[in-house]
C-alpha cells in the first residue's frame, strides 16, 4: 500500500523526523487506555489517537472548547508520573499534523490497516477514535491510497468503525442528520455554556455526553441517560440519549458548571 506518496509507515515517520519532529506513531495500544480496553466486551479492538488538547501545542485542535472543558480535559487523567512524557508525545503528534499533514495521514492509514488486520486475527471488529483529546474534522481531510483519491480516512477504510466526541455543533448535527460517513459516529459533548445546542442535537436524534459529579441519573433534561463508562464504544449506543460520564482527572474539582451536580432533575 502507498499512501500520499509514502510506501511505508517508516518512510512517513522519517519524513516527519526530517522536520525535527520525533514521533513513534499515532494510535495508542488498545490496552493502554482502560476504558477503551473495555470495548473488548463487545468484540471490538479499538485504538485512540491522542493529540495535545486545546492550544497546548501552540495550535488549536478544539475549535469550540469551553473554559470548563479545557480545564477538565481527559488529558489530565492517568498517572501523574508519566504526564510530562505523555504531554510531549502528544505535542509532537500535533506538530506533525500541522506541519507534515500528508505524512501524518499516511502514518494514520498504515496504522489503521495494521489495527484492522490485528482485529481480524483475533476474530474481532476494529475501531479507531481519532480525536481522543482533540476535535479535528477528519472528515474534511482527503488522502491518496495506491493512486486513488479518498475524501477521508473513513471512506478509505469502510470496514473499520471510527468514533469521536465533539463539541463542534455543526459536526454533531451533520452526524445526527446522516450527513457524515456511515462508519463515523459522533457524540456531542455538553459544556457549561452549550445547553441549547445539546437540546438541538438530542432532538435531532443525536447523542450528547454529559459529565456528572456523583452517580448517574436515570434521566436528565427529559432524555434517558445511559452509562457511558461501561465501554468507550459509542457507536453501540441507542440514538437520542444522554451518555452519562463520571468526572475524572481535574474534572472532579470543576466549579465552572462543566460537571453537573444536580442529579435526576431536569436542567
Amino acid at each position: 500500500m502507498q499512501v500520499n506518496g509514502f510506501k511505508s509507515k517508516a518512510q512517513a515517520l522519517r519524513h516527519i523526523a526530517g522536520l525535527g519532529i520525533k514521533i513513534d506513531g499515532l494510535l495508542s495500544d488498545p490496552e493502554s487506555n482502560p476504558k477503551v480496553a473495555k470495548n473488548g466486551k463487545l468484540g471490538v479492538l479499538a485504538s485512540p489517537l491522542h493529540l495535545a488538547p486545546a492550544r497546548l501545542s501552540g495550535f488549536n485542535v478544539c475549535a469550540q472548547a469551553s473554559l470548563g472543558c479545557t480545564a477538565a480535559c481527559l488529558h489530565t487523567a492517568g498517572n501523574p508520573a508519566y504526564m510530562a512524557g505523555k504531554t510531549q508525545a502528544r505535542i509532537n503528534r500535533t506538530l506533525a499534523y500541522f506541519k507534515a499533514r500528508a505524512a501524518f495521514m499516511a502514518v494514520f492509514a498504515f496504522e489503521v490497516l495494521a489495527l484492522s488486520q490485528k482485529a481480524l486475527a483475533f476474530n474481532m471488529d476494529s475501531a479507531a477514535r481519532p480525536n481522543a483529546t482533540s476535535d479535528i474534522p477528519f472528515e474534511l481531510i482527503g488522502l491518496e491510497i495506491d493512486g486513488m483519491q479518498h475524501a477521508n480516512i473513513f471512506e478509505a477504510f469502510p470496514h473499520v468503525s471510527f468514533y469521536d466526541y465533539t463539541k463542534i455543533t455543526k459536526r454533531a448535527l451533520r452526524h445526527a442528520n446522516g450527513l457524515l460517513p456511515a462508519n463515523y459516529h459522533l457524540t456531542f459533548s455538553r459544556t457549561e455554556s452549550n445547553h441549547a445546542d445539546c437540546l438541538r442535537v438530542l432532538e435531532s436524534g443525536g447523542n450528547v455526553a454529559m459529565v456528572f459529579r456523583k452517580g448517574l441519573p436515570e434521566s436528565y433534561a427529559g432524555f434517558s441517560v445511559i452509562d457511558g463508562d461501561v465501554t468507550d464504544y459509542r457507536p453501540a449506543d441507542p440514538r437520542g440519549c444522554i451518555v452519562g460520564l463520571k468526572a475524572k482527572g481535574k474534572a472532579k474539582g470543576d466549579v465552572s458548571g462543566f460537571v453537573i451536580d444536580t442529579l435526576g432533575v431536569n436542567a
